[in-house]
């Protein structure tokens, strides 16, 4: 009998801990509001923030901002992006610096640091948890959880 509601406890609590343990808020794309630009391919993310492509379709300047090496969503989007973590996109930057092609996006210390970013760049583009995009920016891409 002891046992048996051991189990169950241990059942029970387990279950009560799953959607805590995969509650992680869903990440998108935002740009600025005024870019005029709806939607974002998963491509066109990837090469605007792997300076790639520097310009968004309508010609405006495309000005990434980063996240933080420390802050966990970063290691999330790159993950969920292109299926690489952190010390692999920061060799691809080291090795874009050290080659003199180009320079890592500027990186922010929290969403509303990012959520500033965009705002102050009319081609602004950041990721953020959707939670915390606002009327100022326009989701552009949905990563998924």
């Amino acid at each position: 009998m002891f046992f048996r509601r051991l189990c169950l406890l241990l059942a029970t609590g387990w279950l009560l801990m799953q959607p805590v343990a995969d509650a992680r808020a869903e990440l998108v794309v935002v740009v600025n509001a005024r870019l005029g630009v709806a939607a974002m391919t998963r491509n066109e993310v990837v090469n605007i923030f792997f300076g790639r492509n520097r310009q968004f379709f309508n010609g405006v300047e495309a000005q990434p901002v980063d996240m933080t090496d420390v802050h966990p969503d970063r290691e999330r989007f790159y993950a969920a992006l292109v299926g690489k973590d952190l010390s692999e996109v920061n060799a691809y930057w080291s090795r874009q610096v050290f080659s003199g092609r180009m320079q890592p996006p500027p990186k922010a210390a929290s969403a509303e640091d990012v959520l500033k970013w965009v705002v102050s760049h009319p081609g602004g583009i950041g990721f953020i948890e959707l939670s915390k995009a606002d009327a100022r920016v326009r989701v552009v891409y949905e990563l998924g959880r």
